[in-house]
């Protein structure tokens, strides 16, 4: 008999992560409220399907995967519920994405405390994954500036949580990826800003050990820090780079800049990029070496240390047309490798890793350094320190190997007392998963699951693979 025939909720899809390096056939349903979710848990029960939810899909990995269930699409759950414009207060369902926030907020000066690179996400999606942005040292996570979540459980029941009256199930819920139970409303704070403008200044290292003394230089005076690195810089020069430091505008009688709309040029960019991209992609290795190489005697001749004004927006999320570019240029996808390790060991681990996938044939196109710090979420992937981001080409004739290699660079980090961001990973195991987060973590959050969804009906093909081994 077909899901049809039974009467599951559902159209047969096949859904791939954001990085195209995962796929997965399933049943997708799309709900635009509390009761479809409700009917969908429901019939999924009686069928003996298991159930995600599903956002605008950028995670990386396998997190909102579901092989053989079902996905519950929430992105027609789109509305803001209301919107206090003097205290700067939010509460928005969970398809509501980052852009629809700020549209919203912009015009009465307020701005998402964490954000991501991309506005395309939804506000449930940040909340499931508790994403970071450029100033995680200095704000933490996504979840810190949540006020109260609402959220459905697989029995069908309905809580409100809040941080300080329900302290353990909100930091549970926060960062769990959507297999405790579903977020159905999420009530966020935003922050003041005076003027829609940043001031960047661009700080050219020589080495891995410069980038951390211009972090520890500019956390004090910065709003968002981040380091890139040339990933093909080898021997002595690795780790050269620089960091971008940026504050916010601090005129308090200016008033944001109008949000900016598409334009025909906006319109007309997203295929000649994806064009450029295709055309570009034999000769993309070569390209991205030089690329690098330009960039960092560019910002060693000063040619961009200079300070700038910049649009908070464009200062924040990548462009659209970049992402067009993204999959065109990785038709096969990309591998993420991103390590969280304690300040005193980064920049060893940070030097081992990129030597060893440089000796193994691997480098990495783009490679983003931040700083974090530790939070209060049960699955917290933060730490006191910092983090590695190193990206790969994937292709069907190196996927093998290289998933080798990061699985080796996985071991090494792991090793050491550093996490990885689940968002992120692709190959982490269980038992290198407890050895990074801790066996209380995981058998806390394991006890709330057998607590609240007993019949395990919440599953992806991330919590298979991380964390069922640990139930049998």
């Amino acid at each position: 008999m077909t899901r049809k025939e039974m009467g599951a909720p559902g159209m047969q899809a096949e859904l791939t992560n954001w990085s195209k390096s995962a796929r997965s056939p399933c049943s997708v349903y799309q709900a635009s409220d509390v009761a479809g979710i409700t009917r969908a848990l429901a019939a999924a029960r009686t069928h003996g399907f298991s159930v995600i939810p599903h956002g605008a899909g950028h995670s990386y990995t396998d997190a909102a995967l579901n092989t053989g269930g079902l996905v519950i699409d929430l992105t027609s759950m789109r509305r803001i519920l209301s919107w206090d414009a003097v205290r700067g207060i939010m509460r928005v369902e969970p398809g509501v994405t980052l852009r629809e926030m700020v549209q919203v907020a912009w015009k009465d000066g307020w701005w998402p405390v964490v954000s991501p690179s991309t506005p395309n996400v939804t506000i449930g999606g940040c909340a499931a994954m508790n994403v970071n942005g450029k100033n995680a040292w200095k704000c933490g996570p996504f979840g810190k500036h949540i006020r109260a979540i609402d959220v459905l459980l697989a029995s069908g029941e309905v809580y409100t949580l809040q941080p300080e009256r329900d302290t353990q199930l909100f930091h549970a819920f926060i960062g769990s990826i959507g297999l405790l139970g579903i977020i159905t409303s999420i009530t966020i704070q935003l922050q003041r800003i005076s003027s829609g403008q940043v001031t960047i200044r661009r700080r050219t290292s020589v080495s891995l050990a410069e980038i951390f003394t211009i972090f520890a230089e500019e956390q004090q005076t910065s709003d968002f820090l981040e380091g890139w690195l040339d990933g093909f810089a080898e021997g002595q020069q690795l780790g050269r780079g620089y960091v971008t430091c940026a504050t916010l505008g601090d005129s308090s009688d200016e008033a944001p800049s109008s949000f900016p709309t598409p334009g025909i040029i906006d319109r007309l960019e997203t295929p000649l990029v994806r064009l450029a991209a295709s055309l570009g992609r034999p000769a993309l290795l070569p390209g991205v070496r030089l690329a690098n190489r330009a960039n960092y005697w560019l910002g060693r001749r000063g040619l961009k240390s200079r300070e700038q004004q910049r649009h908070l927006l464009s200062f924040t999320y990548w462009p659209q047309a970049a992402f067009a570019g993204y999959h065109a240029l990785f038709p096969a996808g990309v591998e993420t490798f991103q390590a969280f390790v304690p300040g005193q060991q980064a920049q060893e681990i940070f030097e081992c890793v990129l030597r060893y996938s440089q000796k193994q044939g691997y480098m990495p196109l783009w490679c983003v350094i931040k700083q974090h710090r530790r939070d209060p979420f049960l699955l917290s992937y933060q730490v006191d320190g910092f983090s590695l981001e190193l990206n790969y080409q994937r292709t069907h004739k190196t996927a093998q190997t290289l998933e080798r290699t990061l699985r080796q660079m996985i071991a090494i980090v792991i090793e050491a007392g550093g996490r990885f961001y689940l968002a992120k990973d692709h190959f982490l195991t269980p038992s290198q998963y407890r050895q990074s987060i801790g066996d209380q973590a995981v058998d806390t959050f394991l006890h709330l699951k057998q607590r609240y969804d007993p019949t395990m009906l919440l599953q992806s093909d991330l919590f298979r693979r991380v964390f069922q081994p640990s139930l049998r």
